[in-house]
C-alpha cells in the first residue's frame, strides 16, 4: 500500500487498511478514525460508481472523489448541529475522537466560530513584596 493508509475498492464493497492504520483505528486513534470514515464515504458514494475524473480533462473540486470523501468523513464524525454546539476546539476534539487539524477544518467549512479561550495571564508581584523573610 505504500504511503497510503486505506484503500476502497471501487469495483466492489472491500475497504484495505495498511496494519498499523488498523492498530491505530482499533485503538480510536483520531487520525485513524478520519481515515476510517474516508474509506467508508468512498465505498458509499464510489463502489462500483464512475468518477468524474476518469472521464473529464478538467478539475473541478466538487466532483473530485477524494474531497468528497473527506467532506462525507467530517459530516458523518462531526454531525453539523452537534458541533455547532461545541464552544471550543478542544470540546469538539473530545466529543467526537477526531484531531484538532480535522475539528478546525470542520468549523472553517461550517464557518462556526469557536470561543476564544485567553491563557490567564500570570501575575506578577510588585517589586519589593517579596514574601521572602530575613532574620
Amino acid at each position: 500500500m505504500g504511503k497510503m493508509e486505506g484503500l476502497t475498492d471501487d469495483q466492489k464493497p472491500i475497504i484495505y487498511f495498511k496494519d498499523s492504520a488498523y492498530r491505530a483505528l482499533e485503538r480510536g486513534d483520531p487520525r485513524a478514525r478520519m481515515t476510517g470514515a474516508h474509506e467508508f464515504g468512498h465505498l458509499l458514494l464510489h463502489c462500483g460508481a464512475p468518477t468524474y475524473r476518469a472521464f473529464s480533462t478538467g478539475y473541478d473540486p466538487l466532483f473530485d472523489p477524494e474531497r468528497q470523501a473527506n467532506v462525507f468523513a467530517a459530516a458523518f464524525l462531526m454531525p453539523e448541529g452537534a458541533f455547532r454546539k461545541c464552544r471550543t476546539v478542544t470540546e469538539a476534539m473530545t466529543k467526537f475522537g477526531v484531531s484538532r487539524d480535522a475539528a478546525l477544518c470542520r468549523a472553517r467549512n461550517l464557518r462556526h466560530k469557536f470561543d476564544v479561550v485567553r491563557p490567564l495571564l500570570t501575575l506578577r508581584k510588585k517589586r519589593g513584596t517579596s514574601n521572602r523573610r530575613f532574620p
